[in-house]
């Protein structure tokens, strides 16, 4: 584990003997959610763990877990008036590098506005998925203006979903939460590196066929045209 994750976990770990579970729980969730770094699984994890020992029930997880995903919501909105402000701040530049403006994102936007049912059932598998990135999801529904209820009704019931299953592994057991937390991180390194990658191969092939490339594209045609005649 890395040593900065070591010193998050026993933050924690010294906070939830500090204050009323149901607060740890509510300003763990809310950090975790603006502040990435932070594994759901440890504070879920730890919080399952104390329910345990302080003789609750499988009710009190359920509880936990709703007080968690209504904490969370904070920094998904956050991130989510991020991506709309930023989609209005950036997109002149991003027109005039990679040839996309608003009148394409806001197209992406109707086309996901236009079916709550199906955006919100996706957000939501999104969400539920232990090692999928909220926050770049967050960030994309603000970008492409996604309904605001669909947005924040599917978040609320996918992070539920997903700190249950935290809160339940921390109380069957700590074992099997360094286990989970382990694979989870596995996954989830494998996933944002895909998402990355994903995004750079997306900014690159833009560049070269709608933006700016395409003067470099049109010059190596031109040339290979010039080398095949000569």
């Amino acid at each position: 584990m890395d040593i900065s994750l070591v010193a998050i976990e026993q933050w924690f770990q010294m906070l939830v003997m500090t204050v009323p579970l149901p607060w740890f729980v509510f300003v763990g969730s809310a950090l975790e959610e603006i502040f990435s770094i932070i594994p759901a699984t440890i504070v879920m994890g730890i919080a399952g763990s104390a329910a345990l020992i302080e003789g609750h029930g499988i009710w009190y997880l359920m509880g936990l877990a709703l007080l968690g995903s209504a904490a969370r919501l904070f920094g998904a909105y956050l991130y989510y008036w991020l991506g709309d402000k930023l989609e209005d701040i950036l997109v002149p530049y991003f027109k005039r590098f990679f040839g996309v403006g608003h009148e394409e994102i806001e197209g992406i936007g109707k086309r996901f506005n236009g079916m709550h049912f199906q955006d919100g059932l996706v957000l939501f598998a999104m969400r539920a998925t232990p090692f999928f990135p909220v926050t770049i999801t967050s960030i994309a529904c603000g970008v492409i203006k996604m309904n605001m209820q669909v947005f924040l009704l599917a978040s609320f019931l996918g992070n539920f979903c997903k700190d249950f299953l935290y809160l339940f592994v921390g109380y069957v057991g700590i074992a099997s939460l360094a286990h989970l937390w382990k694979s989870v991180q596995q996954y989830k390194i494998l996933v944002d590196d895909g998402v990355g990658m994903s995004i750079v191969a997306l900014l690159v092939v833009l560049y070269l066929f709608r933006g700016q490339g395409k003067k470099l594209v049109r010059f190596f045609r031109e040339y290979k045209t010039w080398f095949r005649k000569n």
